[in-house]
Formats: C-alpha cells, structure tokens, sequence
C-alpha cells in the first residue's frame, strides 16, 4: 500500500508502508495522509509512538482459532 506524504521541502510524494517510519525518524516526511486525514509529524499522534495500553492483548487473540 502506497501512503501520501509531504517532504520536508514541502514537495508532495508516495512512499511504502515500510517506508513511513524511517521516513518519520530520520525528519524526511513532516506530514503524511491516513484515512481519517492529515497526520503532522510532531504534533499529531503517531502509532507505535506516547503511552503505554494496559489493556488485553488482542492482536495476537486475532490469529487463534476459538
């Protein structure tokens, strides 16, 4: 899948899901589009990134059968 980003020189492009974190770490992209809209690197939520879930697991419940 082919996500929309804005480089840090404001050029637009596509990148690889793959490609988006490293992207991110290294301050390439300064935005990048998901479903629900515009995601600001520094200012919006990013996956993977702020607090802890202290809730079940349920990613790996998802790949056993009941």
């Amino acid at each position: 899948m082919k996500i929309t980003v804005i480089y840090f020189d404001n050029s637009p492009g596509m990148v690889g899901a793959d490609e988006l974190e490293p992207l991110i770490q290294r301050r390439i992209v300064t935005s990048f589009r998901r479903s629900d809209g515009w995601v600001r690197v520094g200012r919006d939520p990013v996956r993977g990134r702020g607090g802890n879930y202290r809730g079940p697991e349920r990613r790996a419940m998802a790949n056993h059968s009941p």
